[in-house]
């Protein structure tokens, strides 16, 4: 178990790791009530798993993902003049911290998965679908499994972001053709008169104008159009520094 644990936390010899200055670790623009900036570090790595087109590897906010995606694969039967998406998403067995809270099932999801699994699967697959030209693939499917390994602290929402910044690294690695990457940031939502703040995630095609293809709050509070506004900019600033490491990863 030991060298399980060390191989994790020095990732294989081969591995590269996103360039911000002379630091490895993602610089993120989080302001806590004192202004202090806070750092969070992550690993990448990509083309861990053969038999897929593509896949990625994450390690960051205390949460680990991989992410394979296969295809463009034929489909059999009736021609169909763009590919087919899909996501599906599964928590293993010991990942308990947000998964053990949402363990009802679905009754209309997909066979297998939970509550929780299906938010999250229907969350990447709508923020991803914008970013890929599927009419370049005609009667072909493209399929992204994705394996949550660990969740200590990371809540959903943050969870989920680290899960499509995942699945944007693996269809890069894919080849599959698309207009960009997309990558996301959370935000919190302090509220004054609730012990419970909400969190925002939005997620954004960088080069497209900072076209938002994924939005999603957690939480019951009312939001006026000037704090959603600040709320949207600090997602999109935080999304833009995993945007740059990303880069920073793929032209290293």
């Amino acid at each position: 178990m030991n060298i399980s644990d060390r191989r994790r936390l020095l990732g294989p010899s081969e591995a590269r790791f996103p360039s911000v200055g002379v630091s490895s670790s993602l610089e993120r623009e989080m302001k806590s009530p004192d202004e202090e900036t806070a750092k969070s570090s992550m690993f990448l790595k990509t083309g861990l798993v053969d038999t897929a087109s593509g896949s990625a590897y994450v390690e960051a906010d205390d949460c680990i993902v991989q992410v394979s995606v296969y295809g463009p694969r034929p489909i059999r039967g009736s021609f169909i003049e763009k590919a087919s998406f899909s996501v599906e998403c599964k928590f293993l067995p010991y990942v308990t911290k947000v998964a053990a809270e949402h363990q009802n099932t679905n009754p209309n999801g997909k066979p297998g998965m939970n509550s929780i699994e299906q938010r999250i699967s229907t969350y990447v697959e709508t923020a991803l679908l914008p970013c890929l030209l599927l009419e370049n693939y005609p009667k072909s499917t493209i399929d992204i499994y994705v394996t949550v390994i660990a969740n200590k602290s990371a809540s959903l929402l943050e969870l989920t972001n680290w899960i499509v910044n995942c699945s944007s690294l693996a269809l890069v690695d894919s080849a599959i053709e698309i207009k960009d990457i997309v990558t996301g940031g959370v935000a919190t939502i302090e509220d004054e008169n609730d012990s419970k703040n909400s969190q925002c995630l939005a997620s954004f095609m960088n080069l497209r104008n900072n076209e938002i293809v994924g939005f999603w709050i957690d939480g019951g509070q009312e939001l006026n159009e000037k704090v959603l506004t600040k709320t949207l900019e600090t997602c999109q600033e935080r999304a833009q520094v995993v945007r740059r490491n990303f880069n920073g990863f793929l032209t290293t």
